[in-house]
């Protein structure tokens, strides 16, 4: 069955109120150059929207490169605590063991005395060392039978510490 539109009365009445004069297209409120100047600004906010859109990319890109390279720091920054506290304890365990030494060599030495200077202690302890060192060093200069007789004392004392 089909029905047509022309025999109704109520389609008939909204068809012929719905015609519109040439005037009337002319003063409506959509005229041609209206809607040019729509096109032009649609145009204009597509393109923004499009370069918008770039720049955001551009950013978003930036930000993962950034945050990449802060996590690579980050991790950076965690191994060099790490080494440095392994440092720390190898340092503690070095001065731990150089006290030790310190002790021992103390202890060795405490009857021998060097001319010039008071008995090995600890508050001299790095003034005794050097002259000892100088002694080693230089012993053309300690060559009389009684220098050669403190080396020979020197070196029996601390024959027994193990380094």
């Amino acid at each position: 069955l089909f029905f047509s539109l022309s025999g109704c009365p109520r389609a008939t009445f909204a068809g012929k109120k719905g015609k519109l004069s040439g005037d009337e297209i002319l003063n409506t409120k959509f005229k041609t150059s209206d809607v040019l100047e729509n096109d032009e600004e649609i145009k204009q906010l597509n393109k923004e929207i499009s370069e918008l859109n770039e720049s955001n990319s551009e950013m978003e890109a930036a930000m993962v490169k950034l945050q990449s390279q802060i996590s690579t720091m980050e991790k950076n920054l965690k191994n060099i605590e790490e080494e440095n506290k392994i440092i720390e304890e190898q340092n503690e365990a070095l001065f731990l063991e150089l006290s030790g030494l310190s002790q021992a060599l103390i202890q060795s030495l405490a009857n021998i005395r060097l001319p010039h200077m008071d008995p090995i202690s600890e508050q001299n302890f790095d003034a005794y060392v050097n002259t000892l060192t100088d002694m080693y060093t230089n012993q053309e200069c300690y060559q009389n039978p009684e220098n050669k007789d403190l080396l020979e004392s020197i070196k029996q004392a601390v024959k027994g510490i193990q380094v």
